[in-house]
């Protein structure tokens, strides 16, 4: 699963520019929205700003954190160093899963905003 993460990060790294940039304009949308800004007069694109802000930083945060995932253990190694892989391994795959987790709980967040901007 891991490895497999690994690979997905390497393509999502490739785009950091692109999220940083993102995470950037929403920024700027969302302190826009939320102060008295006279061309945002309204909350229009206060809603779409949060989405786009939770996805660019939840794919800088999956692009950072799997970007390097240690290769499986070998019989050559000595038994501390594959034991330390191990752990190593084994915390990325709880840190995977929670990723999962996160990326599950923005889609339904991006859907209830979503959902409620259009519908207003």
């Amino acid at each position: 699963m891991i490895d497999r993460l690994g690979r997905i990060a390497a393509t999502v790294q490739r785009g950091r520019w692109l999220w940083l940039l993102l995470v950037a304009a929403s920024l700027v949308i969302v302190a826009a929205s939320a102060v008295s800004n006279p061309w945002l007069a309204d909350d229009r694109w206060l809603m779409p700003g949060v989405v786009a802000l939770c996805w660019a930083l939840t794919l800088l945060s999956f692009g950072r954190l799997f970007e390097s995932v240690p290769p499986r253990a070998t019989r050559d190694m000595t038994w501390r160093r594959r034991l330390a892989r191990g752990m190593q391994r084994g915390m990325l795959r709880v840190l995977g899963l929670a990723m999962l987790g996160l990326s599950a709980a923005v889609l339904v967040l991006s859907w209830q905003l979503l959902r409620v901007w259009y519908m207003g």
